[in-house]
């Protein structure tokens, strides 16, 4: 035991030389990321002033019934919070559409009115819209305008007949009043749709917004890859030296009992430099995860601990990597391409909600993964029983195979 106290601690002393390096580097990293989340941050906001879809309204609007319909539209109508109607010429519309302000112009043609009241309909209104946009929005925009076709042409039969059953009835006196109430009714029918379901928002992760699942996706990449900024760690490290180790009575399981805590001390340093900046930014305001808005730093401080078990599991997998690659150079590229491998799969670019199932389980069974879903749960506060026994379960794995494969080099298998 001795031995193996000595030889951790020469390995700490070589870690702590190494440390002013990699705190740079460390640094470094962290600027380069810091500077990336505020510029998605602020575009996120950009984005979030003016996430309407901006149409351009192009004809004459000057009718009584139109105008009132339009403002009713902007003023009373949930569609208010996605569609946003702009009147102006056809010059002004087409510039700003060329120039990508607006998201479509509809062109409303002369006597719409006219031949909406004489029952004629012959007059259409043109919706516009570039090649690129016949995604989800262009969808929502032709059955919205079929909507309003429909219930333009229903409604305006209904009021006829209405008129026509009460002329009939020798009631004609009767007929502006009704006309009047049949005209309220069918307009709080339009205004009270949002009533007639309820949409669920489920998040991303474990039930997350996207702003917290990306901040916990922000760390994990930084973790997965880590084992780059440590490698200077790996230099000098040689099957002879293993052996001239065994020759003096430490074995493969004491030599990985010392080497593994100064890797981890390296990892968790890196870890520590990332958080001050984060801690500063929420407590600021400027990360603006809803789930902490308004509580400052303190739930990240809490949060904090969650983090240690995921370097522990990830410094291990990075550890065994690096044993398992013959030579250094081999060991930075094994890093490189896992750590963007699984940040990918276990969704630090893109939610892996979206993921095909196959390639979402994939990603959920992977280290990085387990990684993963240990930290969404625990911003949240509830951390599951098989997530501890995965992170810790992933972690001896790596051990246990990082001996395994020390021994092999140490007997000549590999």
């Amino acid at each position: 035991m001795r031995q193996t106290t000595a030889y951790f601690l020469a390995q700490l002393k070589r870690a702590i030389r190494l440390l002013p390096g990699q705190v740079m580097a460390d640094l470094l990293v962290c600027v380069c990321a810091g500077a990336l989340a505020c510029l998605l941050i602020s575009q996120g906001a950009a984005a979030a002033k003016g996430s309407r879809y901006r149409i351009g309204m192009v004809g004459d609007l000057s009718a009584s019934y139109l105008g009132y319909g339009m403002a009713a539209v902007q003023e009373m109508d949930d569609s208010r919070f996605m569609i946003e109607l702009v009147p102006m010429s056809e010059q002004e519309a087409e510039a700003a559409f060329w120039r990508g302000e607006l998201y479509a112009v509809m062109r409303v043609p002369e006597g719409l009115l006219e031949s909406i009241v004489y029952g004629e309909n012959d007059r259409l209104i043109t919706y516009t819209a570039t090649q690129g946009q016949q995604g989800l929005g262009t969808m929502v925009m032709g059955e919205i305008t079929d909507l309003a076709s429909t219930l333009v042409t229903c409604s305006q039969s209904a009021i006829y007949a209405m008129q026509r059953t009460l002329a009939d009835q020798g009631r004609g006196e009767e007929i502006g009043r009704e006309t009047d109430k049949l005209n309220l009714a069918l307009i709080n029918l339009v205004l009270s749709r949002g009533d007639f379901g309820e949409v669920e928002v489920l998040g991303y992760g474990d039930g997350l917004s996207l702003e917290l699942y990306y901040f916990c996706g922000m760390i994990l990449l930084f973790l997965l890859l880590s084992g780059l900024l440590n490698s200077a760690l790996f230099v000098h490290g040689n099957g002879v030296f293993s052996c001239f180790l065994k020759a003096r009575g430490v074995g493969a399981f004491r030599q990985i009992l010392g080497e593994y805590p100064a890797y981890l001390m390296l990892v968790t340093m890196g870890l520590f430099i990332l958080c001050p900046p984060l801690g500063f930014g929420l407590a600021r305001g400027l990360l603006g995860i809803p789930e902490w808005e308004g509580m400052g730093a303190a739930p990240f401080l809490s949060f904090l601990p969650v983090l240690i078990p995921v370097a522990v599991m990830l410094a291990a997998m990075q550890f065994f990597l690096f044993e398992a690659a013959e030579g250094i150079v081999n060991g930075i590229l094994l890093q490189l391409l896992s750590g963007i491998g699984m940040g990918y799969l276990s969704g630090c670019f893109y939610p892996s909600a979206f993921f095909p199932e196959k390639m979402r389980a994939l990603g959920e069974i992977l280290p990085s993964g387990a990684a993963a879903r240990f930290m969404q749960a625990g911003a949240l506060g509830r951390i599951p029983a098989e997530l501890w026994a995965a992170v810790f379960g992933w972690t001896g794995v790596f051990l246990v195979l990082t001996i395994l494969v020390r021994k092999s080099r140490m007997t000549g298998w590999l």
